[in-house]
């Protein structure tokens, strides 16, 4: 089974989200980091949708760097 991590960086904070495929992985963040500009009262272009991330992972997988080995 394949699962989908999404995450952004900045210069404070590490941001992460789940989905069983890319766009819901992609979506849960971005949710996220509207609910963090929210509460932190940001601008609302505090992030950059090109800085998302989204990698495939393989459950019962090990994975070093990034990559299966």
């Amino acid at each position: 089974m394949k699962i989908y991590k999404a995450w952004y960086d900045s210069r404070n904070f590490s941001f992460e989200a789940f989905g069983l495929d890319e766009k819901t992985a992609k979506a849960t963040l971005i949710k996220g980091l509207r609910k963090h500009g929210k509460e932190y009262k940001c601008e609302s272009n505090w992030w950059y949708k090109d800085d998302v991330c989204v990698l495939e992972h393989e459950l019962n997988t090990p994975y070093r760097d990034r990559d299966t080995i």
